[in-house]
C-alpha cells in the first residue's frame, strides 16, 4: 500500500460476481481496513469512513459472492450498499449484508433459488445436489437473518422454481433496504 495515497472508498460491483470480481472486491475492503486500523493506531479521535459498494449485479457464483458477504460482514469499517440498477441471484444476498442499505427508486432485485451444476455419474450428482441444498440454505438463513421476508415467501420461490422480482418499494417494505435514494 502506498503511504501518501488514501484509498477511494468507493467500490463498484458491476460485473459478474466470480472470482476476479470477488478477489478485487475482497482486496480493496481489506486495503482500506488495514488503512483504517493503521490510522486509529496513530490517531486517538480517528473514526472510519464507511466503503461505499455502488451495486447493478445480476449475481454469479454462489462461492465467491459468499465471499464477498464474509468480507463485508468481517470488516471493521462499515460497508454501505446501494444498488442503482438490479441486484439479482448472489447480488441480493451481497446487498442485505450492507451496514446501511440504500437503492434507487428504479432499482430492481431478484430472488431465485441456487442453480445446481450436476451432471455425470449418479453418485457424482447426489454430491453436487448436496452441495447445492447445502448452498441454498446457507443463502436462505442469511436472507432471511437480515431481512423480513417471510421464509414461506421464499419456500414458495424455490417450489415453483420461479424468479421473484421485487421493487425498490417492496424491498424497503420486505427489509432487504434501509433507504430509497
Amino acid at each position: 500500500m502506498n503511504e501518501n495515497k488514501t484509498l477511494s472508498r468507493t467500490i463498484y460491483l458491476n460485473l459478474e460476481i466470480n472470482k476476479e470480481s470477488a478477489g478485487k472486491i475482497i482486496k480493496e475492503i481489506c486495503d482500506i481496513n488495514e488503512e483504517d486500523d493503521k490510522k486509529e493506531s496513530e490517531l486517538k479521535e480517528y473514526t472510519r469512513t464507511p466503503i461505499k459498494l455502488i451495486m447493478n449485479s445480476y449475481g454469479g457464483v454462489c462461492y465467491d459472492g459468499l465471499a464477498i458477504c464474509a468480507a463485508i460482514d468481517s470488516s471493521k469499517t462499515p460497508v454501505h450498499t446501494y444498488v442503482y440498477g438490479y441486484a439479482m441471484s448472489m447480488g441480493l444476498l451481497i446487498s442485505s449484508f450492507g451496514k446501511k442499505r440504500c437503492a434507487h427508486e428504479l432499482a430492481t432485485f431478484m430472488y431465485h433459488s441456487v442453480s445446481s451444476w450436476a451432471e455425470g455419474k449418479v453418485e457424482t450428482m447426489r454430491e453436487d445436489v448436496n452441495e447445492a441444498l447445502r448452498l441454498r440454505d446457507l443463502y436462505t438463513k442469511h436472507l432471511l437473518q437480515r431481512t423480513k421476508i417471510p421464509k414461506e415467501r421464499i419456500e414458495e420461490v424455490q417450489n415453483y422454481k420461479q424468479d421473484w422480482f421485487i421493487t425498490a418499494e417492496e424491498a424497503l417494505e420486505l427489509g432487504i433496504i434501509d433507504e430509497i435514494i
